[in-house]
């Protein structure tokens, strides 16, 4: 049958860093109708395994916003790791800057020691700047940004290449708005590089052959899938590229304008089980 394809954060998992048990059933149901499962996250693959271990679900899993993709045993099925040459300007530059960046490779996630204390001062130097909602909105963020699995921390960023792992994905996150924007002005026309957001408060850069879309077509072709029965699901973004090789793209409603633009449906938010809905809708479609 077909494929359909999940994004995590702000789409499978709600507002209380949980997936609900109505899109676990959906999960299952779309697969018992012989479609392939597939998330589409900017993960680390070890974060995900924990976060799906949790509901029980075994998935295909892209990851790194497509630079990585894993059979649900684990199994590697793509690998687009960047140059490490690039990736090391790249950390050096973001250093430079003071600008909090987490490195993704193939076995952890690579975060300088004291580096969290950037994002603690950025989160404190707002407090007074901005409405109590705004606030707890921002304190939301720093708190999902920092649960994930799999962190090692580091001296120096050269302890980063010393270790020869395959570097997928640099992630740049910084509450002020001017530092953020300044990173995606300097990386932006960068032709060996893919950058896209995944969050109001990062950008993210990685080899320019990775993009969850690409990822989808790769799996699709390797599976024997046909994408003329697919659909994704996303709020991000990163998510748009996803969009544009499935037949129905839903984008959740708490996504950006410039997301459901993108999108041929719009579901629910991702506290109201809006990938559940999405599901039984195009499984209807496709009886």
């Amino acid at each position: 049958m077909g494929l359909i394809a999940i994004d995590l954060d702000g789409t499978l998992i709600n507002n209380q860093h949980e997936i609900s048990a109505e899109n676990i059933n959906a999960i299952k149901q779309a697969q018992e109708h012989g479609h392939t499962v597939v998330i589409g996250t900017g993960r680390a693959y070890f974060d995900v395994q924990e976060i799906l271990g949790k509901a029980s679900l075994s998935l295909y899993t892209i990851g790194a916003n497509g630079a990585t993709a894993h059979s649900p045993s684990g199994t590697s099925i793509l690998s687009v790791p960047m140059p490490s040459t690039k990736a090391k300007k790249i950390a050096m530059w973001l250093e430079k800057k003071d600008i909090y960046y987490e490195v993704f490779c193939e076995n952890a996630i690579y975060v300088l020691k004291g580096a969290r204390d950037i994002l603690f001062q950025e989160v404190d130097s707002l407090r007074d700047k901005v409405s109590n909602e705004d606030f707890q909105f921002i304190n939301m963020h720093l708190e999902k940004q920092l649960s994930q699995t799999g962190y090692v921390f580091v001296d120096s960023f050269q302890e980063i290449f010393d270790t020869k792992d395959k570097i997928y994905n640099i992630l740049a996150y910084s509450f002020i708005n001017e530092k953020r924007v300044t990173g995606i002005n300097e990386f932006k026309e960068e032709k060996e590089l893919t950058l896209v957001t995944s969050s109001p408060f990062n950008f993210e850069l990685e080899h320019q052959e990775a993009s969850k879309g690409n990822a989808i077509a790769y799996l699709a072709k390797v599976l024997n899938l046909d994408l003329n029965v697919s659909m994704a699901v996303g709020d991000s973004e990163n998510d748009i590229s996803m969009f544009k090789v499935v037949t129905d793209s839903f984008a959740m409603d708490n996504a950006s304008d410039e997301v459901k633009g993108h999108a041929k449906h719009i579901t629910s938010n991702n506290d109201e089980n809006g990938v559940a809905k999405a599901i039984y809708q195009f499984i209807e479609l496709n009886k």
